[in-house]
């Protein structure tokens, strides 16, 4: 990808991110990272989340269009909360997930690829890799926790408490985990010198 088309493509980003964060469409959680890449020379952000737990109700399985959300969180929770947010579902299968932070970069160059990877990696972020050099070189970061549980049907919750205690707090543990190798993340991309 030459300079002038690396550039427009980041200035298209930053723009959608400008528009995403007026409209409050971006968790805060990432922000700071988000402003911290985009900051350097060589790279920007496209879609991004700093990690969520989800309460998510589809008709059957590989369903992404006809999914709703009927939670989200980008912290922890409660198990009340969890119960609270499925009163909403009415027809499908609930699923609980909750997912570790991730994160698309573009870089002007596979030598800048390499180390924002590279960087990630050592911080935690061990399923990231190079993922186009077509067009674009686009990056993805993540982590390996992530937790995908089955817990009821249509309205129905099919989880004893005490079960569903126990997936809130396998939940939580993967944000909190999250959140600590973003802060070493966050610390490492800080340091300037680290870049080409």
């Amino acid at each position: 990808m030459g300079k002038k088309e690396f550039l427009d493509a980041k200035e298209n980003a930053l723009k959608s991110l400008e528009d995403a964060c007026a409209e409050q469409k971006v968790d805060e959680g990432v922000l700071q990272i988000l402003e911290l890449i985009n900051g350097i020379e060589g790279f920007y952000t496209s879609s991004s989340c700093a990690g969520r737990i989800v309460l998510l109700e589809i008709p059957q399985i590989g369903d992404k269009r006809g999914a709703t959300f009927l939670g989200v969180w980008h912290r922890t929770i409660e198990p009340k909360e969890l119960k609270a947010a499925a009163t909403k579902a009415t027809k499908g299968l609930l699923w609980l997930l909750a997912q570790a932070p991730i994160l698309h970069i573009g870089a002007q160059t596979l030598e800048l690829a390499d180390t924002m990877v590279k960087t990630a990696i050592s911080c935690g972020f061990k399923n990231s890799a190079v993922k186009s050099t077509g067009k674009k070189i686009m990056i993805e970061l993540c982590s390996t926790e992530r937790l995908d549980a089955p817990i009821g049907r249509d309205g129905c919750l099919f989880c004893e408490d005490e079960h569903l205690s126990l997936l809130v707090e396998i939940s939580n543990e993967v944000i909190e985990r999250s959140g600590k190798k973003m802060a070493r993340f966050v610390k490492k991309v800080g340091k300037f010198e680290d870049f080409p």
